[in-house]
């Protein structure tokens, strides 16, 4: 650790010993003799403004818009600020080219104050987390990432920045589901003992503590930039729980859902308004947060379209970053009858919730190249659509864009019904480790409560119940039948090293026994599949689903 960060440390347990001293003597005090209440914040000389983005996903072209909104704001007043709440350096290509590094560099040609991680921060493993956010010219905060080894926080739980007369404290979270939602193993020490925390167990109390002291510091106001997401799946904390649970936050930059929220509210536990919101995703909006001289916030998202403004520097250094990182992979691989889409026309990821065309197309890939009896994808893994035409090597590295290798493994029929179930669990909501499968199929009753059970690790346990999943039926290569599963039976499958070795999306496969490691990148199957074993063609047979995963009701 840094003398910079040490000093940091000193300075915060100083302002902690302060604010635990003025909880004692306001206890202490009788009616008679109580304090008078903390004095209100001042208010600003002159309007502050910050520009917002969260799950950018390497939607590179945004960046030059959200600095031409910028631009125009600092027009209207002198104290403008750029924060993100996270997930910026995976999901396209020009991530997965980069290993996040290309990103990175467009963000500092930007010029950002402060950003949070989100949890795909962690996805090129943690050297490369640790490396990229030291290149990153901001100022990193998180106040729940924590090393279980020695306690102390990697980055800075909050930073302060002065506008004016005005002290703003930017706090930042990361969702605690990124150890069970990521690569599991990132987590881990050699024998699978976790060696990073995200402060699940203490949430609230964690983040209220640095709150305080950001307050204590003298913060006038607390933004926090959290990568959480509004709902909290899986009972993890939420945004607006975050906000239910602590005091003394006046404003949430939130992320991690893909949720647009304009401008909500949200009482905090001492029932004071709390602004909330977040701009969506892929920069399909920026966010302009604005707190006024009279002390009160506002937020309004600006739709990213071709009136927004544009700073042409920033314009002309992504064209420059996007010619030297793109040009290798536009080579044509084949061509495709059909399109298939990873969202629906309501903006629905369906490829986390029901079997699609792209899903078949990614799992028959991976089990017919690698002679597999079955094949699993998560739904989250797959984030681009196939436009009927053209193929080339990087509309598929836009499918698969994580840089994932590709393992088989063994299961028995019973830890495959295990892992269905595991699947299926969040049904009918959108749920990253959703398998889309090749060589079964299966149905699902989702009235049905799940008995899936999810250990203190965060990692599926075991099924305590009645189950969803039935008449899982597995398909016999040799014959092209499908015939009821065997639970005693031991069968190859075929899928991610992010969910076989790593134990990914909550260890769907964790009871999965490796085979073969590192057989290849996961998008080098998908050229080789659609050049070799199709042909060159993708057809009419993936222009629609076959009834591998079908829903019933009773």
């Amino acid at each position: 650790m840094t003398q910079y960060f040490r000093e940091r440390r000193m300075r915060h347990g100083f302002y902690t010993l302060l604010a635990i001293l003025a909880t004692v003597s306001f206890t202490a005090c009788s009616d008679e003799d109580s304090p008078s209440l903390p004095k209100e914040p001042d208010r600003p000389n002159k309007h502050i403004v910050v520009i917002y983005e969260n799950d950018a996903h390497c939607a590179i072209d945004g960046y030059a818009r959200l600095a031409g909104i910028r631009n125009n704001a600092r027009k209207e007043t002198p104290y403008v600020a750029t924060v993100s709440a996270g997930d910026f350096i995976q999901g396209g290509v020009m991530g997965t080219v980069s290993s996040g590094a290309a990103i990175v560099d467009i963000m500092n040609h930007v010029g950002y104050d402060a950003v949070t991680l989100g949890n795909h921060e962690f996805d090129f493993g943690m050297a490369q987390m640790f490396s990229l956010t030291t290149s990153l010219d901001a100022d990193v905060v998180c106040a729940n990432f924590r090393s279980v080894i020695d306690d102390n926080l990697p980055f800075e739980p909050y930073t302060i920045k002065r506008y004016g007369n005005v002290d703003i404290a930017y706090l930042g979270l990361t969702t605690p589901a990124t150890i069970v939602a990521g690569a599991h193993a990132t987590f881990t020490d050699e024998n699978g003992k976790l060696i990073y925390s995200f402060c699940n167990d203490n949430f609230y109390e964690n983040a209220q503590r640095y709150i305080n002291e950001a307050r204590a510091e003298g913060a006038d106001y607390v933004i926090v930039l959290s990568h959480l997401g509004d709902v909290g799946w899986g009972g993890f904390p939420s945004s607006v729980s975050l906000i239910r649970n602590t005091t003394g936050i006046d404003a949430v930059l939130d992320g991690h859902e893909h949720t647009v929220i304009a401008d909500s509210t949200v009482y905090d536990n001492a029932g004071k308004a709390v602004l909330l919101t977040s701009t969506g995703s892929e920069f399909r909006n920026v966010g302009v947060l604005t707190l006024s001289t009279s002390g009160q916030f506002s937020s309004r998202l600006i739709q990213i379209d071709e009136e927004c403004p544009v700073d042409e520097n920033v314009q002309a250094y992504v064209e420059q970053v996007k010619e030297e990182t793109m040009a290798q992979g536009e080579r044509i691989i084949g061509t495709s009858d059909v399109t298939m889409i990873v969202r629906d026309e309501n903006g629905v990821r369906i490829t986390r919730t029901s079997e699609t065309p792209i899903g078949n197309f990614c799992t028959d890939a991976l089990r017919q190249v690698l002679g597999a009896d079955i094949a699993f994808v998560n739904g989250g893994a797959i984030r681009s659509d196939i436009q009927q035409g053209e193929v080339s090597y990087n509309t598929l590295l836009r499918v698969f864009p994580y840089n994932n290798t590709i393992c088989t493994a063994t299961m028995t029929g019973q830890q495959i019904m295990d892992a269905l179930e595991v699947s299926v669990c969040l049904y009918p909501n959108e749920n990253g480790g959703f398998l889309q499968v090749s060589g079964l199929k299966f149905k699902a009753d989702p009235s049905v409560p799940t008995s899936v059970v999810i250990g203190e690790d965060g990692l599926f346990s075991h099924v305590a119940g009645s189950r969803r999943v039935s008449d899982v039926q597995v398909l016999d290569n040799a014959s092209g039948q499908y015939a009821p599963i065997e639970a005693e039976r031991t069968y190859t499958i075929a899928s991610l090293s992010y969910l076989i070795e790593n134990q990914g999306d909550y260890g769907v496969l964790r009871y999965a026994k490796v085979k073969d490691r590192n057989l290849g990148q996961d998008v080098d199957i998908l050229a080789n599949y659609l050049s070799h074993t199709l042909g060159g063609r993708i057809g009419e047979a993936y222009g629609q689903t076959e009834g591998r995963i079908v829903f019933v009701q009773p």
